[in-house]
């Protein structure tokens, strides 16, 4: 018999214990009228489906899955058997509890423990009726012209999105229900089309702005952040340039005067005054949050503030919002200097400045001179990084 020297054996057992615990989800419960049948619990990544556990259903139909937590960001997983799945998400070390039966087990399933979970069984139920009304139009309308069916298609589709976006994403575009609904599609052809539609571009833009906050080094923020800002650029309207008469005389003004210092409460009430960011290359922005292009907008801000900011790179953003509750909200989780004027759309700063249209933008160097004011952000990275290496 092989002898097992008991200084090393107490070495190995050493070490084991002192290895990290790995954090863990679970997932049980039971599926009833399945007896024999194997259920899969498969992995959703972004770019294919893969089993990563499964079992053959006793009489009882009980279950049981552990697989490790997700680590920088939820996940997604489906319970499939044989052709029927049911959707869930996972957002930490969560136990949830499903049960549910064949033949019914997408539609009559239960779910216990997870709010995201629940979510996305309500999101699922309304994507089934959504897809029943749309086999329900095609029939009704075999046989007449093609332009009246797809008039009557797209009602069904703006109104289900519709019913998505006012249920789901805005009211809280950072949970991973909000992300979900954004892949949602029907005949092959997502629902909510970033590349072709502004206001699709816009959503994915919110949803993508609230990830990066919660989830910067995620896999799956990465790609929706690429993809709105995809969207945005090919949906977003060309800035107006500044005409050659205002050029001359903001140039003059400066000038004269210098750089005008502008002094306004941020979110917390405290007094931020754009010259203590003397020494840092900023970028002065005038801006308005309860805008149709504001997210996108913001979005693109974030892309640079988190490209240069570590290089002593700074934004100060001038709200003239007229909510300024709304203007809060918005603004609370971003991490450059955000202040508002109460004055609005009559702000002495946007005279001073002779901002005569927003966003407006100015490039601010070290020393406290301005140096240009960027007719499109297209430029601004180049711009931002000329001026860093100065």
């Amino acid at each position: 018999m092989k002898r097992i020297d008991i200084a090393v054996l107490a070495i190995s057992i050493l070490c084991a214990a002192c290895q990290p615990a790995v954090d863990r989800f679970a997932v049980n419960g039971g599926i009833t009228g399945a007896e024999g049948k194997m259920l899969y619990l498969d992995h959703v990544a972004i770019d294919r489906v893969e089993t990563v556990d499964s079992v053959r259903l006793g009489a009882d139909g009980s279950f049981s899955f552990s697989q490790p937590a997700p680590e920088d960001c939820f996940d997604f997983y489906q319970l499939r058997v044989e052709n029927q799945y049911l959707n869930l998400v996972i957002d930490s070390t969560e136990t949830v509890t499903v049960k549910a039966s064949l033949p019914s087990m997408q539609t009559g399933y239960t779910v216990e423990g997870s709010e995201n979970c629940a979510k996305l069984k309500e999101i699922m139920l309304r994507q089934m009726q959504f897809m029943r009304d749309l086999r329900r139009t095609y029939d009704e309308f075999t046989g007449l012209e093609t332009g009246v069916l797809r008039e009557r298609v797209q009602e069904l589709a703006d109104v289900f999105k519709s019913d998505l976006a006012n249920g789901y994403i805005y009211p809280d575009p950072g949970t991973p229900y909000a992300y979900y609904v954004l892949f949602i599609s029907a005949n092959g052809q997502m629902l909510f089309n970033p590349q072709a539609d502004r206001q699709d571009a816009r959503i994915f833009a919110a949803v993508a702005t609230q990830m990066d906050m919660k989830h910067p080094d995620a896999i799956r923020t990465v790609h929706l952040h690429n993809l709105a800002l995809k969207g945005m650029a090919r949906t977003q309207p060309k800035s107006k340039p500044a005409s050659e008469e205002t050029m001359e005389l903001f140039n003059s003004l400066v000038s004269e005067t210098g750089l005008i210092d502008i002094e306004l409460p941020d979110v917390r009430g405290k007094i931020r005054s754009l010259s203590s960011l003397k020494g840092s290359v900023v970028l002065l922005d005038f801006t308005a949050y309860k805008t149709e292009w504001s997210p996108n907008y913001n979005l693109s801000m974030r892309e640079l503030y988190n490209k240069y900011a570590g290089k002593g790179f700074q934004i100060y953003q001038v709200s003239v919002d007229n909510d300024e509750s709304f203007w809060v909200n918005s603004a609370m989780s971003l991490p450059w200097v955000c202040v508002h004027d109460e004055n609005s759309l009559n702000s002495q700063y946007l005279k001073m400045y002779n901002v005569t249209s927003i966003p407006a933008v100015f490039l601010i160097d070290r020393e406290g001179n301005i140096t240009e004011r960027p007719d499109d952000q297209k430029s601004l990275d180049e711009k931002v990084a000329r001026l860093l290496a100065e």
